[in-house]
């Protein structure tokens, strides 16, 4: 992280270090403890790349189903981030279901290729954990 940057600038490099696995998730879920989980305005969007991103990490094994659930549950509580215009429900949904495997299940090779499909893959790389 820049120690140049606003606060501002720091937080927003922290929800994306989250939201597009650019670090651990225990790493990026750390950092964002220092911020607040609630604000007025979407500071990033979750797109479906990055479901795409944690999908795949998960299903190469890089992740594992708990760190796919630690990262969903740090991203379903927080009003700064958004959705991808155009696929925000599904994105809520894929979070929700990310989230909360006691309600819905647990996460299977089987369902995180079904959420890829939907997402059309996007190709992007997995995240790592």
């Amino acid at each position: 992280m820049n120690e140049h940057a606003s606060p501002e600038e720091q937080r927003v490099d922290a929800l994306r270090d989250l939201v597009q696995c650019r670090r651990p998730v225990r790493d990026a879920v750390a950092v964002l403890a220092g911020y607040k989980w609630d604000s007025d305005v979407e500071l990033v969007n979750l797109t479906r790349a990055d479901a795409t991103r944690v999908l795949r990490g998960y299903l190469s094994g890089a992740l594992t189903a708990e760190e796919a659930q630690r990262w969903a549950e740090a991203l379903e509580v927080r009003d700064d981030v958004g959705r991808e215009q155009g696929f925000e429900d599904e994105l809520t949904e894929f979070v929700f279901e990310m989230a909360t495997p006691e309600v819905v299940g647990a996460l299977t090779s089987q369902r995180a290729q079904q959420w890829l499909n939907a997402f059309g893959g996007n190709g992007a790389e997995g995240c790592r954990s």
